[in-house]
């Protein structure tokens, strides 16, 4: 009976870690001795497009609901959390939510770091919706190209490669197979598609979505040599950019990374950089990470 009750107690108290790009979350239930007990899925937070509505609703009809009352601890690494008067923007809807919980919240290059760090000095990358870089020592985190955001920036992003296919769909520049297939893979057309862009409330996560097309169709030369292009851009940019940059190896975190590996890898090799790993959602390490600490 007395191991029954510790047993519920433990339940009864969980930590959330939690991984969010502007597309998705991933928030990992923990019991205190790291067990993960559940990951949750949300659509993304990122406090330059996220009201306090928005974030409420999004927890309220997710999982998290049902758990709402255990948390503790909530430990968040979000894009677009790069100040504390951003953070303040998600911790403040956060609390009323979660209202027994203490609330951390990093940006996505801390999360990045700590699931891929081993010990020896990284460039850390993210290519997902969107792109970031840094050299990370061990205890610092440099950023000598931070992003520029999704409409100067976001190198060789989902968002980054969506905005080329529809500049060549609009303007009638692809090949007439390839409008073909597009539209029969979507419904939209230029001018619904252009509205959106400058209507939604997160027109870099529509801009993102159509690197599913790119990518499955990515034999077509057109792509093939946009993904090529976009990515050695990349490691033009935001990797040649720190001081002895073939010294160090890189690792990637992303969806887009992870689906475009064989290209950074190819790159990598004619950079002469060593790729130490790609990890396309750094939850399971996050978790691993905070309670080896």
């Amino acid at each position: 009976m007395q191991f029954s009750f510790i047993f519920v107690e433990e339940i009864y108290h969980m930590i959330l870690i939690a991984d969010s790009g502007s597309t998705k979350c991933n928030w990992a239930a923990c019991s205190n001795n790291g067990e993960i007990i559940q990951i949750h899925k949300t659509v993304g937070f990122n406090p330059k497009y996220t009201s306090d509505k928005n974030l409420l609703d999004a927890l309220e009809e997710s999982t998290l609901k049902l758990i709402k009352e255990k948390i503790t601890s909530i430990h968040f690494y979000g894009s677009g959390c790069s100040s504390p008067a951003r953070n303040r923007i998600l911790a403040n809807p956060m609390q009323k939510f979660f209202p027994h919980a203490n609330i951390y919240i990093k940006h996505d290059l801390d999360a990045a770091v700590k699931a891929t760090y081993t010990n020896r000095p990284i460039i850390c990358s993210i290519l997902g919706t969107g792109s970031n870089s840094c050299f990370y020592d061990g205890k610092n985190i440099i950023e000598n190209a931070p992003s520029l955001g999704y409409i100067a920036g976001d190198e060789a992003s989902g968002n980054y490669f969506g905005k080329q296919l529809i500049n060549l769909y609009v303007n009638k520049a692809l090949p007439k197979k390839i409008i073909k297939k597009f539209e029969s893979w979507t419904p939209e057309r230029a001018d619904l598609i252009i509205e959106k862009i400058y209507n939604l409330e997160k027109p870099n996560l529509y801009l993102a979505s159509f690197f599913r097309f790119m990518y499955e169709n990515k034999q077509e030369v057109i792509f093939d040599t946009i993904f090529r292009n976009g990515i050695q851009h990349f490691f033009n940019l935001h990797i040649k950019c720190f001081d002895n940059h073939k010294k160090y190896p890189l690792t990637f975190v992303g969806s887009v990374a992870f689906y475009l590996q064989d290209y950074i890898y190819e790159i990598a090799e004619k950079e002469e950089i060593q790729v130490q790993e790609i990890v396309q959602s750094p939850i399971e390490n996050l978790v691993k990470e905070h309670f080896s600490q």
